[in-house]
């Protein structure tokens, strides 16, 4: 009920309501903001991806380098690889820079550069640094970057900007249409072969190592090896046993392996060394605590050599948890199938 010569009060509208451009303009400006650049920003990367793929966000084509021949020779002398490429640029502007990077699996291996000549036909041998044959195919993606540009080619690219858009530079091409392998079909299959034997070299000598420490164990508390005259435990014979026959033999075995993931022989089997390593560590601390037991079967309090190793990495992934037997064979097993060894070929399990 309102009085007379009283005012109607004025009821606010809710920021969802029209009429209050004081609270709604903001947020319509803000919303619309986001949803343009939202937009802009699909454009883009959808423009840049089909830059990558050679062909343009309707189909067109947007290919920028043409290989026509890409041929791999191996040097007689140095034993190195080469690859001759040859190439056709017509849209790209004469005196582009292009970075070929050379990958393997989306890794970069090597980097090479040309620069697009008068005729724009291209023609390069490039020297490949130390690589082991693999049956695994080798591919180019080409760069073309405005900041490693002259003047004037910078100009040339600018007057394209549907072949050259500023929004997806640098400008990167994926050619796997034209994918190769290094070595030919015996090279590989001698590399891999070589290789299958060195990963099972070392995870039958880690077995064999797991395998003394619990046996030399049995034989202490059966009294028939490291023991005194008397039958007591000799405390010196099995430290020599486990510093140098054990630890440090596993402790040059994970250097071996941590040295080969910069070897390029082993690029393609950086995972399987992985897995290897981690059977190195599980070996570690298996052998490590089985000498623990044995101390403290013997009452004698574990030897720091044993519970803090130097240069033993024991740090398995359990935690705790004292790798079992059929831990180390389902390593085993993950590094034989990524490397392609049979059950006959590895001698089987740990």
């Amino acid at each position: 009920m309102l009085l007379m010569g009283s005012r109607r009060p004025r009821v606010r509208n809710s920021p969802t309501e029209q009429g209050d451009p004081a609270v709604s303009k903001p947020m319509l400006t803000m919303v619309l903001a986001c949803v343009v650049l939202l937009v802009t920003s699909m454009l883009v990367s959808d423009r840049a991806l089909a830059q990558g793929e050679g062909r343009g966000p309707d189909g067109e084509d947007l290919t920028l380098l043409e290989f026509t021949k890409i041929l791999v020779t191996k040097g007689e002398k140095n034993g190195r690889y080469s690859i001759t490429v040859t190439a056709s640029a017509p849209k790209i502007p004469v005196g582009t820079k292009v970075d070929l990077l050379l990958t393997w699996r989306s890794q970069l291996i090597q980097t090479f550069t040309i620069t697009i000549p008068a005729n724009r036909k291209v023609r390069e041998e490039f020297l490949v640094k130390e690589l082991e044959p693999t049956p695994d195919k080798y591919m180019f993606r080409s760069v073309i970057d405005p900041k490693k540009q002259t003047s004037k080619v910078n100009k040339d690219l600018d007057k394209d900007k549907v072949l050259f858009p500023p929004a997806a530079a640098p400008w990167t091409e994926f050619h796997f249409g034209h994918q190769f392998v290094i070595g030919s079909v015996e090279e590989i299959e001698a590399s891999l072969k070589e290789i299958r034997a060195w990963f099972v070299e070392r995870y039958k000598k880690m077995a064999k190592k797991d395998g003394e420490v619990r046996d030399g164990a049995k034989a202490v508390e059966a009294g028939t090896a490291y023991t005194r005259p008397n039958g007591e435990f000799d405390e010196k014979k099995w430290r020599d046993f486990m510093d140098k026959k054990v630890i440090s033999e596993l402790v040059d075995i994970q250097e071996e392996i941590r040295k080969n993931f910069q070897n390029p022989k082993f690029l393609a089997h950086r995972l399987a060394l992985s897995y290897l390593l981690e059977l190195s560590v599980a070996v570690g601390k298996r052998t490590t605590n089985e000498s623990k037991k044995l101390y403290t079967a013997q009452g004698l309090s574990p030897s720091s050599l044993d519970t803090k190793p130097q240069k033993l990495d024991v740090k398995v992934r359990s935690g705790r948890r004292i790798p079992r037997g059929s831990d180390l064979n389902d390593l085993v097993q993950k590094v034989n199938k990524l490397i392609g060894i049979t059950p006959e070929e590895s001698g089987s399990g740990s």
